[in-house]
């Protein structure tokens, strides 16, 4: 992205934070008079660019060796203390929210700038460092929904702009501001919707927290429909306009504005806004007691599911080189090629992909994108990463089923002596397991090139805690070429592949989320359930909810949902919570490791079940303890153990507290639950 840099306004008040003069202050040597900021679009949108940067990089937000930050339900564990999924297995999720320590000590210890921000240059984010471990963490949204606050203020000024011009101004602003709110309320839950500029004065800062979850979700919800009704397809296509005079000015811009806020991105977070704010959690956000799993409003997922409708109607229309990833390039939706020119890419993007489509929706920009390998740097076997991060079995076990397509604890094939057999495709992608390849290089020794991950096998002692070694590694964020002999327990002479002209970027929304969130959200009401397809003006014969899984199986050639049930003696079609655990489940899968489950866990009200609390690692043995590749021995002796019970209580652990200044700023704004 385009950055005009000399126009850009640092702006440091925001709502909530620790004193009512903080809300004017701003550096001195960036002020420019509002009329010059406003006066035509290329000002204004330099002024608008700043709230780009605001949106967070989950997984590199804090030290980019510790990629595994947004980890913070039951998939990974973590021996180090510093990081989030150690912490949020402990319930002090007190780490997430209160800044400690500095950057330059690289001591950011309030949950390493993923909730919080890094203490860069005082209380102003340096733009200088453009690096995604320096930026902004979800609380920090308040600043960037004041920007957009001041351009919506300040539209009438904008004179020298055409109306085409205005529209992309106002449609990114709105877009912001409800994009903001949602990502803050979706962990903070309860919040007011601040569609004005705060000024401090008469106490026009004093807003109560609103009485309902949905009361600020119907906010963003009508902002975000006023930024589709502005905003293109893609800005590409105004190349053509005489009123899209940018395009004069900055050619250079075509073609390179997928990052830009279009209609795909906010029909796709309007949804998304929808959907969770009919969940059980957000829909019952005041309940003492658990609601129903399976209780949802139904209303705000028929909304929800007409808004994912339009982005799959893009998707067919090939809007953006929209498209499902195929089996063959399902890494390129987490990596880039591994060449020089890899890292200048985003994974997921029709051109990485190399199909001519993709599921690129939207991601947090960075300015560097060869620093951008922190999920890989914490999953993979060879790494400098000394404080290692693995999949835990109990997850692994109820999510990953069979190659029928049945969960492991339905299939009556399935044999826990032979955990590693007939599994479905995906447990293969998103796994290392023992004795597969991790070096490629053909001089590489036995005893490093093929996993050994059986109880005392090499690989689980590769930077490891031993205790903390689960019987898996993660490779979905790498291929297994990214390897290197710096401090990560290999010898120094041995030949590795030393691979690192990539990027392993976690994006924001792609379009299978979508798909399962559409699917989602027409099989929790009783209109559409299971097999209904809906009839929407926007969405010629659009697909049922099980249409939708049946779809997203085939790829790896998973037979139906219905006929892995009928198998079994189950009808999946005439039982819809049933088939929600089943869409639950799938979409687990799909999105696994990539930032999902913990939100997931929380608004379907599961979080503090057994079952998402305990995490275990799967010891074994082998028949045969030749250092060889699989396929020439067995693994038996399967035994799980317990590693972690994590603590989550209802609803204390459901959601982050305020810190204290946040909720002594004024009599009568509420703590969150328990804290």
């Amino acid at each position: 992205m385009k950055k005009i840099s000399k126009y850009i306004v640092i702006i440091c008040a925001l709502i909530f934070t620790s004193s009512c003069e903080d809300y004017l202050d701003r550096p001195n040597q960036a002020e420019l008079p509002v009329e010059d900021i406003f006066k035509d679009f290329a000002h204004a949108q330099g002024f608008v660019e700043v709230m780009y940067r605001y949106v967070v990089n989950v997984a590199n937000s804090g030290n980019q060796n510790d990629g595994s930050n947004f980890q913070m339900a039951e998939e990974v564990i973590s021996s180090n203390s510093g990081m989030l999924p150690y912490r949020f297995d402990m319930g002090n999720m007190e780490f997430a929210v209160s800044k400690q320590g500095s950057l330059s000590t690289n001591n950011d210890l309030g949950g390493i700038g993923y909730f919080d921000r890094p203490d860069m240059a005082g209380s102003t984010p340096s733009w200088a460092h453009d690096q995604p471990t320096q930026r902004p963490g979800i609380w920090d949204g308040w600043r960037a929904i004041r920007i957009a606050n001041i351009v919506l203020a300040n539209m009438d000024l904008m004179t020298g702009a055409t109306e085409t011009e205005r529209n992309l101004i106002k449609g990114q602003a709105l877009f912001f501001r409800a994009y903001f709110h949602s990502e803050i309320m979706k962990y903070w839950g309860r919040i007011p919707y601040i569609d004005f500029v705060v000024t401090g004065n008469d106490g026009d800062y004093k807003l109560p927290r609103p009485a309902t979850y949905k009361e600020c979700a119907m906010k963003a919800d009508a902002d975000y429909a006023a930024a589709a009704a502005l905003l293109p397809n893609s800005w590409d296509d105004l190349q053509n306009d005489p009123n899209a005079k940018m395009f004069t000015f900055k050619p250079e811009t075509y073609g390179n504005n997928l990052m830009r806020i279009n209609k795909a991105i906010v029909y796709s977070f309007k949804g998304k806004n929808l959907l969770f704010a009919a969940s059980p959690l957000m829909k019952n956000s005041t309940s003492a007691s658990a609601p129903n799993t399976y209780d949802y409003d139904q209303e705000l997922c028929e909304m929800a599911a007409s808004d994912f409708a339009r982005v799959i109607q893009m998707d067919r229309d090939n809007v953006n080189n929209l498209g499902l990833a195929t089996a063959a390039n399902y890494n390129r939706l987490f990596y880039t090629d591994a060449t020089s020119s890899g890292r200048t890419q985003w994974p997921g993007t029709a051109i990485n992909m190399g199909s001519g489509e993709g599921e690129y929706i939207f991601s947090s920009c960075a300015a560097a994108l060869n620093f951008t390998r922190a999920p890989a740097t914490a999953y993979m076997p060879y790494t400098n990463k000394i404080n290692p991060v693995r999949p835990t079995h109990r997850f692994i076990n109820r999510t990953f089923g069979t190659a029928n397509g049945l969960a492991c604890s339905e299939d009556p094939s399935y044999n826990p002596q032979r955990e590693f057999d007939n599994r479905d495709p995906r447990f293969y992608i998103n796994h290392i397991i023992d004795g597969d390849t991790i070096i490629r290089s053909s001089s590489a020794s036995t005893k490093y090139k093929y996993a050994q991950l059986y109880t005392t096998g090499e690989s689980r002692k590769v930077n490891a805690v031993t205790n903390f070694e689960t019987g898996y590694f993660i490779k979905k964020w790498a291929d297994i070429t990214f390897n290197n002999n710096t401090s990560s327990g290999l010898p120094a002479a041995e030949n590795v592949d030393k691979v690192t002209d990539f990027n392993s970027f976690r994006l924001n929304m792609r379009l299978t989320d979508v798909y399962l969130m559409y699917a989602e959200a027409l099989a929790a009401t009783t209109k559409y359930g299971v097999s209904t397809a809906p009839n929407f003006s926007h969405l010629s014969g659009a697909p049922s909810a099980i249409e939708v899984i049946n779809m997203i199986r085939a790829r790896f050639g998973i037979q139906t949902v219905e006929a892995a049930y009928n198998s079994i003696g189950v009808n999946i079609m005439g039982d819809r919570n049933k088939f929600m655990d089943v869409l639950r489940r799938e979409r687990s899968i799909e999105l696994t490791y990539e930032g999902h489950r913990w939100d997931d866990i929380r608004r379907w009200v599961l979080a503090h079940l057994t079952d998402y609390k305990i995490k275990t690692a799967l010891d074994f043995e082998r028949n045969d303890y030749t250092e060889t590749a699989r396929g020439n021995f067995q693994n038996v002796n399967f035994v799980e153990r317990e590693l972690r019970t994590r603590v989550c209580e209802y609803p204390k652990h459901y959601w982050l507290p305020f810190t204290t200044k946040q909720t002594e700023m004024f009599e009568g704004f509420s703590q969150n639950p328990g804290w």
